[in-house]
């Protein structure tokens, strides 16, 4: 192929069919990295999209993911099937507008138990979906265990045993909205959706100072669970290799990238 000069009426340059080729995915790739909401996604994470709105409740995040496209991942490994074989229908999405981190649960299970009304109880002993979470490269990762009436059990450490219990100040900062209601709903011993949504301020982690989520990695697992009677359920995001139920595993966490 070549091409004319209208000025001199002499022939520039032939360029070849793959140098055309070349040219146009290199000014391609250049207009992708020119524009603001590029980002480069550390290799085996999901990115958590930054949404563009400075004060967010927790009772409109599911509308705002839906005209945002936020991307919802399924929690649907079952660990350890021999003992606990029920597979619900679990998925989140996680976001974040730079001082808060945005979740959102969607739940579909054959029994729902949610009485506890209060934080700091053993949530995780009802439908309770959990984030266990830390800042790559630290030691020290959180739980927030939130029951399906989105009462939170939140802790900090660096292993199972010793960790450090949130005051229930600090549990206030989080806001919530469960479709379900804030009150007891008891047993439901049928098939039951339900859904939660957290807006978590980068205070609420109280052993950091986080001024921003822009660009940082995180290190987390995402789990849901009926932790007592004699249906028990556990089912998890990232697979973890262990006997039997042990959520307090950060070597099997998987990577959220915080987009800018």
């Amino acid at each position: 192929m070549c091409f004319k000069d209208s000025n001199s009426g002499k022939k520039m340059k032939r360029l070849t069919f793959p140098l055309i080729v070349t040219l146009i995915i290199s000014a391609l790739c250049g207009c992708e990295r020119d524009n603001a909401n590029w980002q480069e996604i550390p290799e085996g994470a999901i990115a958590a999209e930054k949404i563009s709105v400075s004060d967010i409740r927790a009772s409109e995040i599911p509308g705002i993911f839906a005209s945002s496209g936020v991307t919802y991942n399924a929690v649907s490994v079952l660990n350890w099937p021999e003992k606990y074989p029920y597979l619900p229908e679990v998925d989140f999405a996680i976001a974040h507008n730079g001082n808060n981190m945005l979740i959102h649960y969607r739940v579909t299970e054959k029994r729902t138990v949610g009485t506890m009304e209060n934080d700091l109880e053993p949530t995780y002993k009802e439908s309770c979906c959990e984030l266990f979470c830390m800042e790559e490269g630290d030691s020290l990762y959180y739980n927030i265990e939130s029951n399906c009436i989105g009462s939170i059990l939140m802790e900090c450490g660096t292993e199972r045993d010793g960790r450090e219990t949130s005051t229930l100040t600090n549990l206030q900062g989080i806001d919530r909205w469960a479709s379900l209601g804030r009150s007891s709903v008891g047993t439901i011993a049928y098939k039951t959706h339900w859904e939660l949504a957290l807006v978590i301020p980068l205070s609420a982690f109280w052993q950091h100072t986080y001024e921003t989520l822009d660009g940082k990695t995180f290190l987390a697992n995402i789990y849901n669970c009926v932790g007592s009677g004699d249906d028990r359920q556990y089912v998890t995001w990232s697979p973890i290799n262990t006997e039997k139920p042990d959520f307090h595993r950060p070597e099997y966490f998987r990577r959220i990238y915080f987009k800018k």
